[in-house]
């Protein structure tokens, strides 16, 4: 297949990733370019490992990189600082905290990872994940338990609130309520007293994705408080479509214990008397994408107990951690810390792992999501790719030496992690690609080992899917565009049936979308009889696969022997019905072009951008013709 792109075109397409997706993003103190998944400057602008690394093999393409090597250097450096910094995460966060409202009554807060509302003089905070329109989670539902001589004593803690305000401190804005808590006392008779005041602080840092909650209850001067106990709590947890269902409870010996979703309305208690390292909870089912809500106390030991209360069956209500117990003298204070991490889809050993190491690195991860980032597919790819071109002269202002050795060990780190992971399709498929660049730059590469196990994840139909998961066209289409690189090194017999099935598992297809009131039929390309590509991601899958059938056809037209006429015409057949759907996603944006990521519209992605500009341009055109080392 050839380049079917102009240079004006090309250039344009690349003038809009340079301006209206370029941002800075600081990793491990360095500031780098890096590209945004959306073009709004205010806080929650996010910069994606994996996005940023398909972008970057477009940006290695050699007339590409030799208009801008800084451009083009400084994003693959973003990739590869996210790769090693302390904890690897998978996105970078421009902006900073937007105080759009602040009446404590009535307050909406935004950083880049979340939308917190509510109102203060009822105890109130609502917390969204940015960027997604579900259901808030409601820090609230405490109380405290104590004793005064004799008697026992229970007060809701957001009945009895006095003050409550938003401050502001260096990095972060602290909203807070206290209560003057009241109780009977006495050994004889009894009265009212003043017990002491608890105090609730919920501190949100620009730079971090965890909120920190400081719970304080000081005893009043002249009083002796016994058997205190105050909660962290969490309220209407099956409320308004949030629907948290099962929990999560760490172990001190690091094993994990499940709650699965009540059956029953009712009370149960998931620890009592042994530590709580950290909860996580979340729908039922663990959906992927879905909202978990993390809870990790800084004192594990001083969780007395832990309880989860449903309302009814299927959902949980409330869920509560008590701290104490505590003896008080007069004046002392009682204080507990707990950091809260409200996260897409990450699970209760990942955000163990990385809170626990978030306290650690301190300003090393400031910025940074804290969604753990596995060794990433494309990020080999996009290294291997500079490192290909380079060794063969493609470049017109040439790597360093150095530069080149940083490249090299950063690259056989990576694929080792990889390797002694369990990587997921994608990132199994775009690292063939990257071992097939290296091996024909003369490396070592196990390029054999890797295609095994992407074989492995073919079904008997033709698709690609992850192990126990469904299938996608986009993963499909990369895995199809891997096995198209690998077919000149391999033997031809091993690969020709694979390619085959997975050409034919890709089939015409129309879906019935919903656009505000109306109903929009949108024709598409479906894999194993599935719905077509969603429109989240249409344009960088649509870009992929047109890829992927051009580079199975070019390696077929090169190797008549490998695959049979029928799949070659497939693959043709394939390429043509991709570029065609494709076309209609590439729109002028003033000077620029930009790839929009479905017929419908929506904000701009650096992945959908790459995607459908390489899908055009073709670049393993050049790559199949390079001579394969001996």
């Amino acid at each position: 297949m050839r380049n079917l792109l102009h240079a004006t075109d090309r250039d344009r397409l690349i003038a809009h990733l340079r301006g209206a997706l370029l941002r800075e993003a600081v990793v491990g103190g360095r500031r780098l370019m890096a590209l945004a998944e959306g073009e709004g400057a205010e806080a929650g602008s996010f910069c994606a490992v994996p996005a940023n690394a398909q972008a970057a093999e477009l940006l290695a393409q050699p007339e590409i990189r030799d208009a801008d090597p800084a451009f083009a250097d400084g994003v693959l450096d973003f990739v590869m600082a996210m790769a090693d910094a302390p904890i690897p995460c998978r996105r970078a966060a421009s902006g900073g905290i937007e105080l759009l409202r602040d009446d404590p009554r009535d307050f909406e807060i935004l950083t880049p990872f979340h939308r917190f509302t509510g109102d203060l003089s009822a105890g109130m905070v609502r917390q969204q994940l940015r960027g997604q329109d579900g259901p808030p989670v409601l820090h609230t539902g405490n109380l405290t338990e104590f004793r005064l001589g004799r008697f026992r004593n229970g007060v809701d803690a957001e009945d009895t609130i006095r003050d409550f305000a938003i401050s502001r401190r260096s990095g972060s804005v602290v909203l807070s309520h206290e209560s003057r808590i009241t109780g009977k006392a006495g050994f004889f008779r009894a009265r009212t007293v003043e017990a002491g005041r608890l105090r609730y602080e919920y501190e949100i840092t620009a730079g971090s994705p965890l909120l920190r909650l400081t719970v304080t209850f000081t005893a009043a001067a002249g009083q002796r408080v016994t058997r205190l106990r105050v909660s962290t709590a969490l309220d209407q947890l099956g409320s308004g479509g949030l629907e948290m269902a099962e929990g999560r409870l760490g172990q001190e010996d690091g094993a994990w214990r499940d709650f699965g979703v009540p059956q029953a309305a009712g009370m149960t208690v998931w620890a009592d008397a042994r530590p709580v390292p950290h909860v996580a909870i979340g729908p039922a089912g663990w959906p992927a994408g879905g909202p978990t809500l993390h809870l990790r106390p800084q004192a594990p030991g001083q969780v007395m107990a832990l309880r989860a209360i449903a309302a009814r069956p299927g959902a949980l209500h409330w869920v509560i951690l008590r701290h104490g117990p505590a003896k008080l003298a007069p004046g002392e204070a009682l204080v507990v810390r707990e950091d809260r991490l409200l996260a897409a889809g990450t699970g209760a050993e990942a955000a163990a792992r990385v809170m626990a190491a978030a306290g650690a690195a301190g300003e090393q991860l400031s910025g940074l999501d804290l969604d753990p980032l596995p060794p990433n597919g494309a990020a080999l790819n996009a290294v291997a790719t500079q490192l290909l071109l380079a060794s063969r002269g493609g470049y017109r202002v040439p790597l360093s030496a150095e530069r080149i050795l940083a490249l090299e060990g950063w690259f056989d780190r990576q694929m080792a992690a990889l390797q002694a992971g369990q990587p997921g399709l994608r990132d199994l498929a775009f690292a063939v690609l990257a071992a097939e660049a290296r091996l024909r730059a003369g490396a070592q590469a196990p390029l054999s080992a890797l295609v095994a196990s992407l074989l492995a994840r073919q079904a008997p139909s033709g698709a690609f899917r992850e192990a126990g998961g469904a299938a996608t066209l986009a993963e499909h289409a990369v895995a199809l565009l891997a096995l198209a690189r690998a077919l000149p090194h391999l033997d031809p017999l091993l690969l020709a049936g694979p390619i085959g099935r997975a050409l034919a598992a890709v089939k015409p297809g129309a879906a019935e979308l919903r656009d505000g009131g109306r109903s929009v039929r949108l024709e598409g390309l479906a894999l194993d009889g599935a719905t077509p590509a969603p429109l989240r991601d249409h344009a960088e899958t649509i870009g992929l696969l047109a890829r992927a059938a051009g580079a199975v056809a070019l390696a077929g037209e090169a190797r008549p022997e490998a695959l049979s006429a029928e799949a070659l015409a497939q693959a043709q057949a394939l390429h043509r019905q991709a570029v065609a759907l494709l076309r209609p996603l590439v729109r002028p944006r003033g000077t620029a072009l930009e790839v929009v990521p479905s017929p419908l519209g929506g904000a701009a992605h650096p992945a959908a951008q790459a995607a459908a500009v390489l899908g055009l341009m073709a670049p393993d055109a050049a790559i199949l013709r390079l001579p394969v080392p001996a």
